[in-house]
């Protein structure tokens, strides 16, 4: 799968981290038998608790905003350093930030005509940083916003290269529309359908390494994606029972993985920083549920309040160390946020109030500021090996 591969440091902190809250061996025993041993055992089943917030980690995110100016700024994805790319609005400019996890800021990536375009979604590793730009003008009402430009940043230097661009006059008259991209295997994948209204198209791959273009596939196709299972995108769709996805082209999984692991939502949902693993997922009862496994945890079933998954888009997943992050809190009388912590060792579940943007590398990126009709004024970085664990 298209990701960096995550830093030794963040590693060895998150798994002594997990290893720590498990009845895991004693420290004279085998430490590569122990984690096989566990690997292998029964699956743990744990019930969500749901808990305050602790102070810790509302300290950490009133203190984590990271000063990079601007109107807004968005976070829109982490990759396995825990460096953070956001979308930011300056008013008169928008551009793509680049936010280390040492809170450092780079500008990467300037929008053309930025009043009449914005940054649709981003995806990188440790190398790329592709950008999908959508024509969506300032203060235009009644437009849809449209991907009309897909460009590929070289972290190691080198110009900015468009891999697709609309032509206007598709753009106006309902053309050829591009839908979605996806990062995989070194190579970016774009679906265009055939007319703006069309559920038919064609995906097509662009190798980032010799800029060769390939034809993929044509038919009923949107939303072409990546999980940490490989690459799908949806082949049907359904106003009562939702859409249907395939996966397309399979990455490779730890074996326990591979074995637990369903198909369908499952592997549509399937989140990794590289080391854990985290899926929705149902019991033989239909009931929805979390799926965790990590080498020193083994597999974890985790059951009880956990926000349902999008019947029309898959409700973004993310997996940092010992935690499920879920892109859904939960609006009611009570609580007004917009994200889940949900801890694997304890089943110990909270709500965040500010959006997440991703969360990868040790690293948790958060939205500060947003509203239900404003974006995120502010980006914060939460480090995980700072966070206490959650507990019921």
């Amino acid at each position: 799968m298209a990701n960096v591969v995550i830093r030794a440091v963040v590693i060895a902190a998150l798994t002594v981290a997990v290893a720590a809250c498990t009845n895991s061996p004693d420290s004279g025993s085998n430490p590569t038998s122990a984690a096989a041993s566990i690997a292998e055992a029964a699956p743990t089943t744990r019930k969500t608790c749901e808990v305050a917030v602790p102070a810790a980690w509302q300290k950490a995110i009133d203190t984590g905003s990271v000063r990079t100016g601007g109107v807004s700024n968005v976070p829109m994805v982490v990759d396995r350093a825990g460096e953070v790319a956001v979308a930011r609005d300056n008013g008169d400019t928008r551009d793509v930030l680049l936010i280390g996890a040492d809170k450092s800021v780079n500008e990467i990536y300037a929008v053309p005509e930025p009043n009449r375009n914005w940054v649709g979604s981003v995806a990188m590793d440790d190398r790329w940083v592709v950008v999908g730009v959508e024509y969506a003008p300032r203060g235009a009402n009644g437009i849809n916003p449209t991907l009309m430009r897909i460009d590929v940043v070289d972290r190691q230097g080198g110009p900015v290269r468009t891999v697709v661009e609309s032509p206007m006059e598709d753009r106006t008259s309902g053309g050829k529309t591009i839908d979605s991209f996806a990062l995989f295997g070194g190579k970016v994948y774009w679906i265009t359908r055939d007319t703006y209204a069309s559920d038919t198209g064609t995906i097509r791959s662009y190798d980032l390494n010799t800029g060769a273009v390939t034809d993929v596939a044509s038919g009923d196709m949107r939303n072409v994606r990546t999980t940490a299972a490989g690459l799908s995108w949806e082949v049907a769709w359904d106003q009562n029972t939702g859409t249907r996805a395939e996966l397309k082209i399979p990455d490779a999984l730890p074996p326990p993985v591979a074995g637990a692991l369903g198909t369908g939502r499952d592997q549509l949902t399937l989140a990794t920083d590289g080391t854990a693993y985290a899926w929705f997922t149902q019991n033989d009862q239909g009931q929805p549920g979390l799926a965790y496994w990590s080498p020193t945890t083994g597999l974890v079933r985790i059951t009880g309040t956990i926000p349902e998954e999008g019947k029309f888009a898959p409700t973004p997943l993310y997996v940092v160390g010992p935690f499920a992050v879920i892109d859904r809190g939960r609006q009611d009388d009570k609580h007004d946020t917009y994200a889940t912590v949900v801890d694997a060792r304890s089943g110990a579940l909270t709500y965040l109030r500010p959006t997440v943007g991703g969360a990868n590398g040790g690293t948790i990126a958060v939205g500060i500021g947003a509203t239900s009709k404003d974006l995120p004024t502010s980006a914060g970085v939460l480090r995980v090996d700072a966070l206490p664990p959650l507990s019921c």
